[in-house]
Protein backbone atom coordinates (compact mmCIF):
# COMPACT_ATOMS: atom_id res chain seq x y z
CA UNK A 1 0.00 0.00 0.00
CA UNK A 2 1.28 3.44 -0.86
CA UNK A 3 2.44 5.70 2.00
CA UNK A 4 -0.12 8.34 0.97
CA UNK A 5 -2.99 5.84 1.14
CA UNK A 6 -1.74 4.53 4.49
CA UNK A 7 -1.56 8.02 5.99
CA UNK A 8 -5.01 9.00 4.72
CA UNK A 9 -6.54 5.72 5.90
CA UNK A 10 -4.99 6.07 9.37
CA UNK A 11 -6.43 9.58 9.63
CA UNK A 12 -9.91 8.37 8.59
CA UNK A 13 -9.82 5.47 11.07
CA UNK A 14 -8.71 7.57 14.06
CA UNK A 15 -12.13 9.15 14.86
CA UNK A 16 -13.53 5.61 15.18
CA UNK A 17 -10.69 4.64 17.54
CA UNK A 18 -9.39 2.19 14.96
CA UNK A 19 -5.76 1.70 14.04
CA UNK A 20 -4.21 0.83 10.71
CA UNK A 21 -3.28 -2.74 11.69
CA UNK A 22 -1.29 -5.14 9.53
CA UNK A 23 -4.52 -6.88 8.47
CA UNK A 24 -6.15 -3.59 7.48
CA UNK A 25 -2.97 -2.68 5.58
CA UNK A 26 -3.10 -6.02 3.77
CA UNK A 27 -6.79 -5.59 2.87
CA UNK A 28 -6.21 -2.03 1.65
CA UNK A 29 -3.14 -3.13 -0.30
CA UNK A 30 -5.18 -5.81 -2.05
CA UNK A 31 -7.85 -3.27 -3.00
CA UNK A 32 -5.34 -0.60 -4.04
CA UNK A 33 -3.52 -2.93 -6.43
CA UNK A 34 -6.58 -4.61 -7.93
CA UNK A 35 -7.71 -2.11 -10.57
CA UNK A 36 -11.34 -3.21 -10.07
CA UNK A 37 -13.71 -3.92 -7.18
CA UNK A 38 -13.03 -7.22 -5.40
CA UNK A 39 -15.22 -9.81 -3.70
CA UNK A 40 -14.38 -10.76 -0.12
CA UNK A 41 -12.95 -14.06 -1.43
CA UNK A 42 -10.67 -12.14 -3.80
CA UNK A 43 -9.56 -9.85 -0.94
CA UNK A 44 -8.78 -12.92 1.19
CA UNK A 45 -6.83 -14.53 -1.65
CA UNK A 46 -4.79 -11.39 -2.44
CA UNK A 47 -4.17 -10.34 1.17
CA UNK A 48 -3.78 -13.71 2.94
CA UNK A 49 -6.04 -12.35 5.69
CA UNK A 50 -8.46 -14.90 7.24
CA UNK A 51 -12.00 -14.68 5.88
CA UNK A 52 -13.65 -13.58 9.14
CA UNK A 53 -10.95 -10.91 9.61
CA UNK A 54 -11.47 -9.68 6.04
CA UNK A 55 -15.22 -9.33 6.57
CA UNK A 56 -14.74 -7.47 9.87
CA UNK A 57 -12.05 -5.17 8.49
CA UNK A 58 -13.97 -4.41 5.31
CA UNK A 59 -17.01 -3.48 7.40
CA UNK A 60 -14.93 -1.14 9.56
CA UNK A 61 -13.20 0.37 6.53
CA UNK A 62 -16.59 0.99 4.88
CA UNK A 63 -17.85 2.62 8.09
CA UNK A 64 -14.76 4.87 8.14
CA UNK A 65 -15.34 5.85 4.49
CA UNK A 66 -12.04 4.41 3.30
CA UNK A 67 -13.67 1.60 1.31
CA UNK A 68 -16.97 1.53 -0.59
CA UNK A 69 -19.25 -1.39 -1.32
CA UNK A 70 -20.13 -1.86 -4.98
CA UNK A 71 -23.41 -3.69 -5.50
CA UNK A 72 -22.96 -6.74 -7.60
CA UNK A 73 -25.48 -9.12 -9.08
CA UNK A 74 -27.43 -11.41 -6.75
CA UNK A 75 -25.97 -9.92 -3.57
CA UNK A 76 -22.40 -10.42 -4.79
CA UNK A 77 -21.04 -7.23 -3.28
CA UNK A 78 -17.53 -6.13 -4.07
CA UNK A 79 -15.28 -3.57 -2.44
CA UNK A 80 -12.90 -0.88 -3.61
CA UNK A 81 -11.05 2.10 -2.20
CA UNK A 82 -13.21 5.19 -1.90
CA UNK A 83 -12.38 7.74 -4.60
CA UNK A 84 -10.73 10.20 -2.20
CA UNK A 85 -8.22 7.45 -1.32
CA UNK A 86 -7.66 6.12 -4.83
CA UNK A 87 -7.67 9.53 -6.55
CA UNK A 88 -9.48 7.80 -9.42
CA UNK A 89 -12.99 8.90 -10.43
CA UNK A 90 -14.61 6.11 -12.39
CA UNK A 91 -17.81 4.20 -13.02
CA UNK A 92 -18.59 0.48 -13.36
CA UNK A 93 -19.51 -2.12 -15.95
CA UNK A 94 -21.43 -4.90 -14.15
CA UNK A 95 -21.97 -8.28 -15.82
CA UNK A 96 -25.45 -9.59 -14.98
CA UNK A 97 -24.33 -13.15 -15.78
CA UNK A 98 -21.10 -13.75 -13.85
CA UNK A 99 -21.16 -10.68 -11.59
CA UNK A 100 -17.74 -9.31 -12.55
CA UNK A 101 -17.44 -5.55 -12.01
CA UNK A 102 -14.96 -3.59 -14.12
CA UNK A 103 -14.02 0.07 -13.84
CA UNK A 104 -14.31 2.48 -16.73
CA UNK A 105 -13.12 6.06 -16.93
CA UNK A 106 -15.88 8.44 -18.00
CA UNK A 107 -15.24 11.03 -20.66
CA UNK A 108 -15.41 14.70 -19.72
CA UNK A 109 -18.51 14.93 -21.91
CA UNK A 110 -20.29 12.17 -19.95
CA UNK A 111 -19.39 13.79 -16.62
CA UNK A 112 -20.74 17.16 -17.79
CA UNK A 113 -23.95 15.52 -18.98
CA UNK A 114 -24.44 13.68 -15.67
CA UNK A 115 -23.78 16.87 -13.68
CA UNK A 116 -26.19 18.87 -15.81
CA UNK A 117 -28.97 16.28 -15.51
CA UNK A 118 -28.49 15.85 -11.77
CA UNK A 119 -28.52 19.63 -11.26
CA UNK A 120 -31.76 19.90 -13.25
CA UNK A 121 -33.42 17.05 -11.34
CA UNK A 122 -32.46 18.38 -7.94
CA UNK A 123 -32.81 22.13 -8.51
CA UNK A 124 -35.95 22.41 -6.39
CA UNK A 125 -35.52 19.50 -3.98
CA UNK A 126 -32.94 20.98 -1.62
CA UNK A 127 -30.94 17.76 -1.93
CA UNK A 128 -27.16 18.19 -1.87
CA UNK A 129 -25.15 15.75 -3.97
CA UNK A 130 -21.82 14.58 -2.54
CA UNK A 131 -21.02 12.05 -5.26
CA UNK A 132 -22.61 10.08 -8.05
CA UNK A 133 -22.39 6.46 -9.07
CA UNK A 134 -23.02 5.30 -12.59
CA UNK A 135 -23.16 1.56 -13.23
CA UNK A 136 -23.77 0.05 -16.64
CA UNK A 137 -25.22 -3.46 -16.50
CA UNK A 138 -24.97 -6.03 -19.28
CA UNK A 139 -22.88 -9.02 -20.35
CA UNK A 140 -19.09 -9.15 -20.29
CA UNK A 141 -17.25 -10.54 -23.34
CA UNK A 142 -16.62 -13.92 -21.69
CA UNK A 143 -20.32 -14.43 -20.93
CA UNK A 144 -21.31 -13.29 -24.43
CA UNK A 145 -18.87 -15.82 -25.88
CA UNK A 146 -20.35 -18.66 -23.80
CA UNK A 147 -23.91 -17.93 -25.04
CA UNK A 148 -24.95 -20.50 -27.55
CA UNK A 149 -22.29 -23.09 -26.59
CA UNK A 150 -23.66 -26.59 -26.04
CA UNK A 151 -24.64 -27.14 -22.41
CA UNK A 152 -24.84 -23.46 -21.59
Amino acid sequence: MSPATAAAAAQALAPLDLRLTRHRRAVLGALEGAGRPLTVDEVVQRSSVPTSTAYRNLGELVEAGVVVRVSGVGGGDRHELAEQFSQHHHHHLVCVECGIVSDFDPSAQLEKLIAREVDALLATSGFRVTQHVFDVRGQCQACQASDGEPGQ
